[in-house]
């Protein structure tokens, strides 16, 4: 049971946490969220945990991919960045940049770690992200990194080709 005595801003903390829908909080992700170039390097500079997600899970480099910024996902990844890190919906860096068509920041990902066969929850693959939006060198990309050219998401069946003519 809940204590009567619990009132206001810690009532809602509690709830939250009780609920799992913590109430993290990322001066980094928030700085990168909002573009703040600034603050971004001065959280870095001063060693700031780059993982550190909000309560939807997404990290500073979630938004520095969704924003196709790489020069600020770069030196997010140099200071340890998780490229597999997933929000609660399951979004990853890489799946952002693929639904971006960013081959720079597809390429960084990958560089750094990322799976070029990682899937969202319903089986959407990387490869299927990049060809709905028709970016050559993002599917090139994908493909010279093992990703698999045949995976079907479980909603339709739906594969990265099937999606590609459908998006053509």
């Amino acid at each position: 049971m809940f204590s009567r005595h619990l009132v206001g801003s810690s009532a809602v903390v509690l709830m939250l946490s009780i609920a799992g829908l913590s109430a993290a909080r990322s001066d980094v992700a928030d700085a990168v969220m909002h573009g703040d170039v600034a603050a971004t390097r001065a959280i870095l500079a001063q060693k700031a945990d780059v993982n550190i997600a909000q309560a939807d899970g997404a990290t500073a480099l979630h938004w520095a991919v969704y924003r196709d910024d790489l020069p600020t996902a770069n030196p997010l990844i140099q200071a340890g960045a998780n490229v597999k890190a997933a929000t609660r919906e399951g979004a990853t860096p890489l799946s952002l940049a693929c639904q971006n068509g960013n081959a720079a920041v597809v390429e960084a990902l990958l560089k750094a770690g990322a799976d070029a066969n990682e899937k969202l929850p319903n089986g959407e693959s990387a490869l299927m992200m990049a060809s709905r939006t028709g970016d050559l060198a993002t599917m090139k990309l994908l493909l010279d990194r093992g990703a698999d050219v045949n995976a079907k998401e479980a909603i339709r069946g739906t594969s990265a080709l099937m999606w590609a003519a459908e998006e053509k």
